[in-house]
């Protein structure tokens, strides 16, 4: 951890960085605070104009904060599920992550405060997160070789993110309550029709 927090209470280090930027929002995030550049900048000392060199704007921000704890969720669940070593494992991680991450009271918290601006950080082509998972779903889909050889492997990814977040974040997509599960079913579906597909 920076010197941007201790235990819980934020501390000014000499010479904020971009990871102080992160600690210090991650830390408000988490507490329930607004995550505002300017108050960002005052509390740590470095004018505005610096941040915004470091981050295109507060999107920017915010979304390395959900990655943040999107990462720690699925560190956590690797962690304790062990690597996925078979499409079988992936599929049960990946559920474990999806209801750990739909549960966390400030990211849930988030999406309800703000839904239109949370679908922005969350899920849209650009955002940090959802570029992220997407890296994150090809670096262990490509290890598994009963996926057909003709399988675009990013495409695959990307599916996976996508449908994903249509249950996941159903809420602020259709208004229907977040179904974590049904997104692990849509996933596993998915990966059985690339593993199905002929060489």
């Amino acid at each position: 951890m920076s010197q941007g927090a201790v235990n819980g209470r934020s501390r000014t280090p000499s010479r904020p960085t971009r990871d102080d930027v992160i600690d210090l929002a991650h830390d408000w995030f988490r507490d329930g605070r607004r995550v505002d550049v300017q108050a960002l900048s005052r509390e740590l000392g470095i004018g505005r104009a610096t941040i915004y060199r470091w981050f295109s704007g507060r999107e920017v921000i915010i979304g390395e904060v959900v990655w943040r704890i999107v990462a720690e969720a699925l560190r956590r669940v690797e962690d304790r599920e062990g690597y996925p070593a078979n499409i079988e494992q992936f599929v049960h991680n990946y559920g474990e992550m999806a209801a750990a991450v739909r549960s966390y009271h400030p990211l849930s918290q988030f999406v309800s405060d703000d839904p239109e601006y949370a679908l922005r950080v969350l899920s849209t082509r650009y955002s940090v997160v959802q570029g992220r998972l997407i890296e994150w779903n090809m670096v262990r889909l490509s290890t598994f070789p009963e996926i057909g050889p003709k399988v675009d492997i990013s495409a695959l990814a990307y599916a996976i993110v996508r449908v994903g977040e249509s249950f996941i974040w159903s809420d602020m997509i259709t208004g229907e309550p977040p179904a974590p599960e049904q997104a692990t079913a849509m996933v596993a579906l998915l990966l059985a029709g690339a593993c199905s597909t002929p060489a």
